[in-house]
């Protein structure tokens, strides 16, 4: 029979253990309730920044007969070719969109307002104002708000167009997953070379010294530094000397990459390190007994064998850029961008959730969609890293 005090501690040992649990899944219901809405394809390949289209059609034209496309939810405007149709954008707002336009339409050639341009509303996108006249000169105000059919029909009573505002949707991270897939290929590209050649040469070139002891204890307190004093190391060192270089002005994709490989030197050497040590000592006395050389041997019979170990470096690499945030603040600055170039600023999707939230007005709704992107990423990730440990261990047993 169980003492009181066991069952007390048995009781407090499942509760502790359980409240990571519970935090961890009220997290998760939060995020998922917030961004689940507002995670779709066109928040992934639309830009953040909208575009928008100021123009007017006021000439004399031909009205010719158009052809109701017959879209299911849409509403046909016969007078303009038009269809629209009630739909929510990327922050989860009730719009009017444009999905379909005839060929013949007046809207394939409308007057830019302040320019002699010519533009051509395309489906896809945001009708938000018009102001129309009819035949005895009467204006008419169709506006968003009035919703797709009630739009439709004023555009039908109207044969000029004084003003028309049309937009695209905005709010999309495109920029920030393809600065977010830069940062991955650039920092990776610095930062194994490094990491698996000094893991290379502490575990079967260096000798077991002050030196290499030293060496050992300054890596292993790198991993404990701040990430954001490696942000201030990036803004002070790696800022100015690209600048010296000529290649940038000011914070870059090239100073965040270089900033993400000091920080995760002591991930790809550790983790790469383990590995080789794991790698039994008859390989390398079989090799060396075959007259193999110390280098060969190193190169052709020992990293060939942790190449799992070195690829779980490379993963563990990739879910800490994808989640890292304040290094990145100040190394490339937190200027959402949808033209992407190495040399010039943007933001990680980690930045781009600091980005929109620090603003006076924050959007849950789009912060908690990517957070959604960076969590099933991550997890993918982590069961990838665990199979391959697995795989590993299997070999090595």
């Amino acid at each position: 029979m169980k003492r009181p005090m066991d069952f007390i501690l048995n009781t407090m040992t499942y509760f502790f253990s359980s409240f990571g649990y519970i935090i961890l899944f009220a997290i998760l219901i939060f995020i998922f309730s917030k961004g689940l809405t507002a995670l779709t394809w066109d928040l992934l390949v639309s830009d953040y920044h909208q575009q928008t289209w100021n123009t007017y059609l006021t000439e004399d034209i031909f009205f010719p007969s158009y052809e109701d496309p017959q879209l299911e939810g849409s509403y046909f405007s016969a007078q303009w070719g038009v269809a629209l149709q009630d739909d929510i954008n990327n922050e989860n707002t009730a719009i009017v969109r444009v999905v379909y336009v005839d060929s013949n339409s007046p809207f394939k050639n409308m007057n830019q307002v302040g320019t002699m341009n010519y533009i051509t509303i395309e489906e896809g996108q945001q009708l938000q104002k018009v102001l129309l006249e009819n035949e005895g000169g009467d204006l008419i105000v169709a506006l968003e708000k009035q919703g797709a059919q009630m739009m439709a029909t004023l555009l039908d009573q109207g044969n000029q167009i004084t003003e028309m505002i049309t937009t695209t949707d905005g709010k999309g991270i495109r920029g920030s997953l393809l600065t977010t897939l830069l940062l991955i290929i650039t920092t990776l590209l610095m930062v194994l070379p490094l990491g698996v050649g000094a893991a290379i040469y502490l575990s079967e070139f260096a000798i077991n010294n002050v030196i290499t002891k030293t060496m050992r204890s300054l890596i292993e307190m790198m991993s404990g530094i701040p990430s954001i004093v490696f942000g201030l190391i990036g803004a002070i060192v790696f800022i100015p000397f690209f600048d010296g270089l000529g290649v940038t002005n000011g914070g870059s994709i090239l100073s965040g990459a270089a900033t993400l490989t000091i920080m995760l030197l002591p991930i790809v050497i550790r983790t790469t390190e383990e590995g080789l040590k794991m790698i039994p000592a008859s390989y390398r006395q079989a090799s060396l007994a075959l007259g193999a050389s110390r280098v060969q041997t190193t190169f052709k019979v020992i990293l060939p064998n942790a190449m799992g170990s070195i690829l779980t470096a490379v993963l563990l690499a990739i879910g800490r850029i994808i989640g890292e945030s304040a290094a990145l603040i100040y190394a490339i600055g937190t200027v959402i961008k949808d033209e992407i170039r190495m040399n010039d600023k943007g933001t990680s999707l980690a930045v781009h959730i600091w980005s929109i939230m620090s603003g006076e007005t924050p959007n849950f709704e789009l912060a908690s969609a990517i957070s959604i992107i960076i969590l099933i990423t991550v997890l993918l990730l982590s069961i990838t890293i665990k199979v391959i440990s697995k795989r590993w261990n299997r070999l090595e047993g």
